[in-house]
C-alpha cells in the first residue's frame, strides 16, 4: 500500500492497475490466499514481499493473532507450528473482543486503514509534508533489521511460493517477484550475514523457479523517503520507487514473465 503509485504504472503500461497490498504482518499464506481470489488470466502480478515473508520460520506478530481470529480459515493455512503459536498468543481480552462485535458508532480513524486508500488501494495522505515529527522520531529510532540472520537459521519458503506460482500460472496470469523499498542502513552492508542476503536473494528466488527482476540493494532508501517505517515510503518516493519497477520490468512486462516460465518448464520438461 505504501509502495506503489498504482496510476503510474496503468499510465505506463496501458493496463488497469490494483493494489492489494495488505499488512506484511498477517503472514505469506494469508496474504497469498487473499489474492488468489482476484487473479484472473492476462493479470501481471507484482510482488514486493517484505523480507520476512520469504522465511517459513516467520514470526507471529499482534497483525496475524488478530487476522486469524477475524478469518479462522486463516489457521488452515499456516503451517502447524505457527497456527498453535497464533493459538497460544491469543488473549482471553481479544476473544471477549470478537464475541462483543463492532461497537455502535465505532469508525477508523488514524494512518492506516481504508479511509486512507485511494480508488486502486494505494496509501494516500502521506506526502512529506504531512509526516509529522511523531513519525520522523520513530522511523529514525528503528534499529537496523537482522533479516538475513533469521533467514540463516530458518528456511526459505520456496515451496508456498512455487505453489502460489503455479496456481498462478494455471489461471493465466503471471507472477513477479521484486525487492520491497526499505529504509537503508550501514549495518547491511557491513555485516556479512546481512549483505549475503540481499546479493543473493535474486539469484536464490530464480534459482527456485520464481520471476525476479530488481536488485535489494537499491531498492534501499534513505530515511527521508520514509514517513514512518523502514517499509513505508512518502508519496514522493513512491513515484520514484514505481518509476524504478518500471525499468526493471521494461516495455513488455509480460512476455518478459512468460518466456522465464515457458524456458523454465522446457528446461524442467
Amino acid at each position: 500500500m505504501f509502495g506503489i503509485d498504482s496510476t503510474y504504472l496503468e499510465e505506463t503500461y496501458h493496463r488497469p492497475a490494483v493494489n492489494l497490498g495488505v499488512n506484511a504482518g498477517i503472514s505469506l499464506p494469508a496474504i497469498l490466499s487473499s489474492a488468489d481470489n482476484v487473479i484472473g488470466s492476462g493479470d501481471l502480478i507484482l510482488l514486493p514481499l517484505e523480507y520476512p515473508l520469504y522465511n517459513r520460520k516467520e514470526a507471529v506478530s499482534s497483525s496475524l493473532v488478530h487476522w486469524a481470529n477475524s478469518h479462522p480459515q486463516t489457521l488452515l493455512e499456516l503451517p502447524v507450528l505457527r497456527a498453535l503459536d497464533v493459538f497460544a498468543k491469543t488473549s482471553f481480552t481479544r476473544i471477549l473482543e470478537g464475541y462483543r462485535g463492532i461497537p455502535d458508532g465505532f469508525t477508523v480513524s488514524g494512518d492506516y486503514g481504508a479511509h486512507n486508500l485511494d480508488e486502486h488501494g494505494d496509501q494516500v495522505n502521506t506526502a512529506r509534508e504531512l509526516r509529522e515529527e511523531r513519525h520522523w522520531n520513530f522511523l529514525n529510532a528503528l534499529p537496523a533489521e537482522t533479516y538475513g540472520k533469521a533467514l540463516s537459521e530458518g528456511r526459505f519458503d520456496w515451496v508456498r511460493l512455487r505453489r502460489f506460482r503455479d496456481e498462478v500460472l494455471a489461471k493465466g496470469a503471471c507472477p513477479v517477484f521484486i525487492p520491497p523499498p526499505m529504509l537503508s542502513k550501514q549495518h547491511y552492508s557491513e555485516s556479512l550475514t546481512e549483505a549475503h542476503f540481499y546479493e543473493t536473494l535474486p539469484y536464490k528466488a530464480r534459482s527456485s523457479g520464481l520471476f525476479w527482476v530488481g536488485s535489494p540493494k537499491s531498492a534501499m532508501r534513505d530515511a527521508n523517503d520514509f514517513f514512518d517505517t523502514n517499509f513505508h515510503l512518502v508519496d514522493e518516493a513512491r513515484s520514484a520507487y514505481t518509476h524504478q519497477i518500471t525499468g526493471w520490468l521494461g516495455s513488455q512486462p509480460m512476455a518478459r514473465c512468460q518466456q522465464f516460465y515457458q524456458s523454465l518448464a522446457e528446461t524442467n520438461g
